[in-house]
């Protein structure tokens, strides 16, 4: 029996995992984190979302001889600013081992295929020979087939890179009525068929010490990013787009730090950029969270946004209801980050962004820039989520 098998089958690997786990959540209640009770109560439930996306992968889907994807960064699983209008899988692979990858794609808008090594709240991530859709050949019914292997193949063929231990597929759904988000599935050639077999001790011991590693370095540098980002910008400002560690290589984010009294709002003004995918979302501070997406308009994509006569987009972010179409909920919140991702873009225009009044919203729009009614809104956030729980189930 080896060491790890011995200490996990004695108690001492979960004793471990729990004294660390603990640590992490008495972490939270340091003087550099915020100790209001909504913060504080989001930093506890921050922590149990990264916990259970890290043992979902680490114990259901870490065995790349037999693998599979989970759906990552949803709105059950959100930590790292995840962006409402993508779908993130993920797979472990083993780069000496040949994969087939596949899916029908029928309503797919865009996706993005890319092997990584680490993860950014690590501090260790690479990423490598990143694709997007329009490089592969899809047969006429719609189906897309990929092989990830070391070997030359014919057809859509994606060469490991030798140091890669994962490949993730990010799907953009910008338009949540019509765009898919369908399920891929990969399996490793060879192996079909085929079922794992039991995990050993020596396999969970290494799960839980590769999980509260994760949970530990992320819980403590996405807090960290999301307070740098507000000590190094001016409030209500925002910033120039670029590209993110761990982003897809052409998706540009921008970032507006708001600071809001409940009677105030922003007004984004921006033009249309010539990008395939355009978008703007809300991150909670300082856990980055996306806020409560499904049923509250924390964010709009490109095909959501209503653009005014002269073509320009105006969005208004604030607490209250201001009656417009492009309104960004901030879900009472007086601080937090604003998103604005561009992808696949030629051009990244910055939004002028406006701090006035709530009840000065309309004097910044077109006369005829339309109204929005109570009703309207609850349609519109009806149909939000039934959009939302149909991607994700």
């Amino acid at each position: 029996m080896t060491d790890e098998a011995h200490r996990l089958l004695s108690g001492e690997t979960w004793r471990l995992f729990c004294d660390r786990l603990k640590a992490a959540g008495d972490r939270l209640l340091e003087s550099d984190f915020p100790s209001d009770e909504q913060s504080r109560a989001e930093g506890f439930r921050s922590l149990t979302r990264l916990m259970a996306s890290a043992t979902e992968f680490a114990f259901e889907t870490a065995n790349p001889a037999f693998p599979d994807f989970i759906r990552d960064q949803g709105p059950r699983s959100q930590w790292g600013g995840a962006n409402p209008d993508f779908v993130t899988l993920r797979s472990a692979i083993d780069p000496a081992q040949s994969y087939k990858i596949w899916a029908d794609i029928d309503g797919l808008f865009q996706a993005s295929f890319s092997q990584h090594q680490g993860s950014v709240a690590e501090g260790q991530t690479r990423t490598y020979y990143e694709r997007h859709l329009e490089s592969f050949e899809v047969d006429e019914d719609g189906f897309l087939e990929l092989i990830l292997s070391p070997d030359e193949h014919d057809g859509n063929w994606i060469p490991s890179h030798a140091d890669a231990r994962f490949f993730t597929i990010r799907i953009v759904v910008s338009d949540w009525e019509v765009h898919t988000a369908p399920t891929f599935h990969i399996e490793r050639i060879g192996a079909e068929g085929q079922a794992p077999p039991p995990p050993t001790a020596a396999e969970i011991a290494r799960g839980l010490e590769g999980a509260i590693t994760w949970i530990e370095k992320s819980s403590i540098h996405w807090p960290r990013f999301a307070r740098a980002a507000a000590e190094h910008q001016h409030a209500n400002v925002a910033s120039p787009l670029v590209i993110q560690p761990g982003d897809p290589n052409d998706m540009a984010t921008g970032r507006c730090c708001w600071d809001l009294t409940a009677d105030e709002a922003l007004v984004l003004i921006c033009e249309v950029p010539l990008a395939q995918y355009w978008g703007f979302s809300i991150q909670t501070t300082p856990w980055l969270d996306a806020g409560d997406y499904p049923r509250r308009q924390t964010s709009l994509s490109g095909d959501q946004i209503h653009l005014d006569e002269d073509g320009l987009a105006r969005l208004v972010l604030c607490t209250e209801d201001p009656g417009v179409p492009n309104w960004i909920d901030t879900e009472g919140r007086a601080r937090g980050i604003l998103a604005y991702r561009f992808g696949w873009a030629e051009t990244l225009p910055i939004p002028d962004v406006r701090l006035v009044g709530l009840d000065e919203v309309r004097r910044f729009l077109p006369e005829d820039h339309p109204v929005v009614t109570g009703q309207e809104r609850r349609d519109q956030l009806s149909l939000r989520r039934e959009a939302l729980w149909n991607r994700f189930g």
